[in-house]
């Protein structure tokens, strides 16, 4: 592997990958140079809010405060900004933007520079899903943005993606070549080793640990009814709901947002890891189950049968079925060994194929050394725990 500097663009902390994926970089030998984009950057800053307002009022009308940074408008002036960045710095080998499509350059490149993006998403992978009885804002986008985003993926010379099921979307509805989209997987943003912190864990006891922000989206509700069957067999069960405010009763205890060492404490206390989610494009908290020896239940969509080996690492279950998540979760709490065997083979292949050591050993072979998507994706043997 070459080295060489890296010009990371990054909008917020993407959920902790950011400062991941710099950490790994900069362990693999590369210069990181970072910038938190802003529009601060743009001389005329105030005018060019006052384009992307009209444009965004006139593709979705009241509503457009959402949706203010999904027009052509904001591309463009997202550009002009991505662009201002680069200018700072002369001697780079690479870009690589984060997150979100609306943030990336795509306009004249510079002459032996590569251009990547790393994200977790596309919106068509919103406007495809399956109904399930909630609002998904996402689906309002303009058919025009999406046509936006296509020309942003298309002028990149890699898409990084965590799973194979956004590269799916990307080839299959978006129309790019697989070769300039390389699947990094990821590793976990909680600095959580079962091993590592020397954890041995009670498997015969019956914790069941949720975390997500978005109660109905994540699956909550099915997973409480699913509970109540649980509690039914086994009445000492415990569900601890991370992220979700709520009153604590019947078993269920709500911790609300939880973050670093209290967070950490309530994977290393579960026995088991749920989230009956119904959109999940990956799913890093999946990861940092696995790591912290918890076995996983996820559902047949998006990216949760990448990482879940289902009857191996845990079990993906129907979404909205919660019989089915009921019948697993008792297995797993009536056969301790079993459940152990499942959460330690999970802690195995999180060892093997999800860290962020890896996923920037793909970054780099990229925009470093010009290795195509496809030849350093992850074959799939590799995906099977040895």
């Amino acid at each position: 592997m070459k080295h060489g500097t890296i010009l990371v663009i990054s909008h917020g902390q993407f959920s902790g990958v950011r400062q991941s994926i710099v950490s790994a970089l900069r362990s693999k030998g590369c210069e990181v140079i970072e910038e938190q984009f802003t529009l601060r950057v743009l001389k005329l800053r105030t005018l060019y809010l006052l384009l992307m307002v009209a444009n965004a009022l006139l593709l979705y009308g009241t509503g457009f405060r959402r949706y203010i940074q999904r027009t052509p408008i904001a591309n463009w002036v997202y550009s002009k900004a991505h662009q201002a960045f680069i200018d700072r710095h002369g001697n780079i080998n690479a870009v690589l933007s984060m997150p979100g499509i609306f943030l990336n350059f795509h306009g004249k490149k510079r002459q032996n520079v590569r251009y990547g993006i790393l994200t977790d998403h596309v919106n068509l992978l919103s406007k495809f899903a399956p109904e399930f009885g909630f609002s998904a804002p996402e689906r309002k986008v303009s058919g025009v943005w999406n046509r936006v985003e296509r020309a942003v993926l298309a002028a990149q010379d890699y898409n990084f993606v965590m799973g194979r099921f956004v590269k799916d979307c990307m080839v299959r509805d978006y129309g790019i070549d697989p070769e300039r989209i390389a699947v990094t997987g990821s590793g976990p943003n909680l600095d959580v080793d079962a091993e590592r912190d020397g954890i041995a864990k009670d498997y015969s006891r019956k914790n069941i640990l949720f975390v997500g922000l978005e109660a109905q989206r994540k699956g909550l509700p099915i997973l409480i009814r699913a509970f109540e069957r649980v509690r039914e067999r086994f009445p000492e069960a415990h569900l601890h709901v991370a992220g979700v405010e709520g009153v604590s009763k019947n078993g269920i205890t709500y911790h609300g947002v939880v973050r670093g060492e209290p967070l950490k404490k309530l994977f290393y206390d579960a026995q088991v890891f749920a989230l009956p989610s119904y959109r999940e494009p990956f799913g890093i908290v999946f990861v940092e189950a696995m790591w912290a020896k918890t076995a996983c239940i996820g559902t047949t969509l998006g990216a949760m049968p990448e990482i879940i080996e289902d009857g191996k690492t845990g079990y993906i279950v129907e979404p909205g079925n919660a019989d089915m998540l009921a019948e697993r979760l008792i297995d797993l709490f009536g056969d301790p060994e079993r459940l152990k065997r499942m959460a330690e083979d999970g802690y195995r292949a999180a060892k093997k194929r999800l860290t962020w050591g890896r996923a920037a050993s793909i970054v780099s072979a990229c925009l470093l050394d010009g290795a195509s998507g496809d030849s350093v994706e992850f074959p799939s043997a590799d995906l099977e725990t040895s």
